[in-house]
């Protein structure tokens, strides 16, 4: 079996496409061939050793945590699976190991794939539909008849949230790169801004929901557009911003943790139709090093996938 591995943390030199072997299989564990699985910025920063208090350093480690595919063995102790199952989910942060022909996983990370959906369209749902459904309905309890500001709105994250702000009845105002203020309107906006601007001052206090989903809103900025009683929700904070987290109960920090319910949840509004996250380039696994590097250095905006043959 071959998968995308590395040997200690670091850049994207680091990444082989390497035969592993796959441990002994625990009891609440499945083993799944992939179909399908996309390509997160969280897994390169894994791979930098950015999480490496969580992941630790026992080598070589498998990358990416998203995917879709078929069970091949289930753990002694799973219930709600068989053999032959197709499902989609992720792995646990501490192993990854998404972007391989198997991998393991917990039962609790997957759900099973809504026919409705393509392999690869499940793939993209785990890290980016569960970050956005969290953010709006567990965090920001957003409600129809409310204003969110959604930063980074034309990535996965942010276009997912966008369609469940839009969903919840809720007004969203997002900030885009200039190339995608017209899908950014098409994707029902009710304002787009461009992120090469200035933050117009008269939104100042407009908004019940601040959601940076990209990282770029300066402290400042976030807490000039949110409203008394605002939430301010952050997936890549600063040390700054994390700081502040801590000690202020509007902000808080989104981290898309993945269960059988949440995923459930994303697969439910996906198979209507109502989150949807555009593919833009699908690749085997023999190039998914050079579609990772091609991310990473910014070379590529869109939602990625790799398929397996």
């Amino acid at each position: 079996m071959k998968r995308i591995q590395f040997h200690r943390y670091g850049g994207s030199e680091e990444m082989k496409l390497e035969n592993y072997e796959l441990p002994p299989l625990g009891a609440d564990e499945i083993l799944v061939r992939v179909k399908a699985a996309s390509v997160n910025p969280v897994d390169w920063k894994i791979r930098q050793g950015a999480m490496k208090f969580m992941t630790g350093r026992k080598f070589p480690r498998g990358m990416g945590q998203d995917f879709s595919g078929v069970i091949e063995r289930i753990g002694s102790g799973v219930k709600r699976f068989r053999v032959g199952d197709e499902v989609f989910g992720s792995t646990p942060v501490k192993t990854s190991g998404s972007f391989a022909e198997t991998l393991i996983t917990q039962e609790k990370l997957v759900t099973k794939r809504p026919p409705t959906l393509s392999h690869e369209e499940a793939a993209t749902l785990p890290v980016a539909g569960s970050t956005a459904l969290i953010a709006l309905t567990r965090r920001a309890h957003l409600k129809s008849g409310q204003k969110i500001f959604i930063n980074g709105a034309h990535g996965a994250v942010g276009r997912a949230a966008t369609q469940i702000a839009k969903m919840l009845g809720a007004s969203v105002t997002g900030r885009v790169g200039t190339h995608s203020m017209n899908d950014a309107r098409a994707l029902g906006m009710d304002t787009v801004l461009d992120y090469t601007q200035p933050i117009p001052k008269t939104l100042a206090g407009k908004f019940d929901a601040v959601f940076d989903a990209h990282g770029g809103l300066t402290i400042g900025e976030e807490a000039m557009l949110a409203k008394r009683g605002g939430v301010i929700l952050d997936i890549n904070p600063s040390p700054a911003k994390m700081l502040r987290i801590v000690f202020s109960p509007s902000r808080k920090f989104v981290m898309g943790k993945q269960n059988a319910a949440t995923l459930d949840e994303v697969g439910a509004l996906a198979s209507k139709g109502t989150v949807k996250i555009p593919i833009g380039r699908k690749v085997g696994l023999d190039e998914g090093i050079d579609l990772i590097r091609d991310l990473e250095a910014g070379r590529a905006k869109s939602k990625s996938v790799i398929v397996m043959g």
